[in-house]
């Protein structure tokens, strides 16, 4: 039986050789790929629909094709993602436009960079047992708000009505209803996409309910606005256009398939306190307010943010004026268009 063929030492050093300086000739090299931008996103509230869009981004892939490495932080009535922003704890976060713009006229280095809900969600209820209709039925009552980071158009409707705070008592809302449905609290604070649903989850008939839409006093100013600090625009400009750009493709797929952007917002709830029905609902109510006719899905309208910031200098909630573009900017939407 015959052995294996074996080349001497000599040989296989010729052909190692070769191999090399044919590689060096020809200038191959092996393809890497280039680091991911680890980045940090806060929300103000919980893991919820309210935040589909940047979910679905995130489970779709879309943050690392644009080369972004990105972690969510849910949060909740005791962080105020303005502070965590201010402070290079985190890279990007979520607000209200007018809370955004109460903070930035109060020396906060922050901007938006794209404005997702482009009307609010926000109102106060009150049970209709109470006698409750209007603000100036508030003296004597307990009247929960979720302080910190949501009290802009609270005070702007307090103001405007001719309200003392001390003809109430002021409560800090937490993440429950619980609160309100028990009738610890006379009035309180509902977004239309979750609260709302909750109390009428719990089994209170909507006709028992008053609603104070801040619409109805001229106060429905832009939602959710995506921020991040003058120092990262300053820094990282490339960084926000792509963040910009990867968030809107989340937004739009969210809201072409809000069922399945329900069930992604699902998978990532660690509470597991979640439920797909009213992740869905919640979902549908969130469409209403980021795709409005005459918008373009997530760019700042000049006209809306005029008016709050004047409504907001009217009712001295600003304490002077302040220019537009120190609270948003369209920059990095259009570049994400664009390029």
């Amino acid at each position: 039986m015959k052995g294996k063929l074996q080349l001497p030492v000599s040989i296989i050093t010729s052909i190692v050789l070769i191999a090399s300086t044919v590689t060096a000739c020809t200038g191959q090299k092996t393809p890497t790929t280039p680091p991911l931008d680890s980045v940090t996103l806060q929300l103000q509230w919980v893991t919820q629909a309210q935040f589909a869009g940047y979910y679905v981004a995130l489970d779709k892939g879309w943050y690392r094709d644009e080369g972004i490495d990105l972690t969510i932080i849910p949060g909740g009535p005791d962080l105020t993602p303005v502070d965590l922003v201010s402070s290079g704890t985190r890279d990007f976060a979520t607000a209200l436009l007018a809370d955004l713009a109460s903070n930035v006229q109060a020396g906060k280095p922050v901007i938006g960079i794209a404005q997702i809900q482009q009307r609010n969600g926000l109102l106060l209820i009150a049970k209709k047992e109470s006698g409750i209709v209007g603000p100036k039925d508030f003296a004597g009552k307990k009247v929960g708000v979720w302080l910190g980071s949501w009290e802009a158009q609270f005070d702007a409707l307090i103001a405007q009505q001719g309200i003392s705070l001390q003809d109430f008592t002021l409560v800090s809302q937490g993440y429950s209803m619980d609160t309100f449905i028990n009738g610890e609290l006379d009035v309180a604070s509902a977004m239309i996409y979750n609260e709302y649903y909750a109390v009428l989850e719990s089994g209170i008939d909507p006709q028992a309910i008053t609603i104070i839409d801040y619409a109805d006093f001229g106060l429905d100013f832009p939602g959710d606005t995506l921020f991040t600090s003058q120092k990262m625009i300053e820094d990282k400009p490339d960084l926000c256009t792509r963040m910009v750009r990867a968030s809107l493709k989340g937004w739009q797929y969210a809201i072409e398939h809000p069922e399945e952007a329900a069930d992604i917002v699902l998978k990532y709830d660690k509470t597991g306190v979640q439920t797909r029905p009213h992740q869905v609902s919640m979902m549908t109510e969130i469409a209403k307010l980021v795709l409005v006719e005459g918008r373009q899905l997530g760019r700042s309208d000049d006209t809306a943010l005029q008016r709050t910031i004047d409504t907001l200098v009217q009712y001295g909630v600003l304490q002077g004026a302040v220019q537009a573009n120190e609270i948003m900017t369209n920059e990095y939407w259009d570049k994400a268009q664009s390029e």
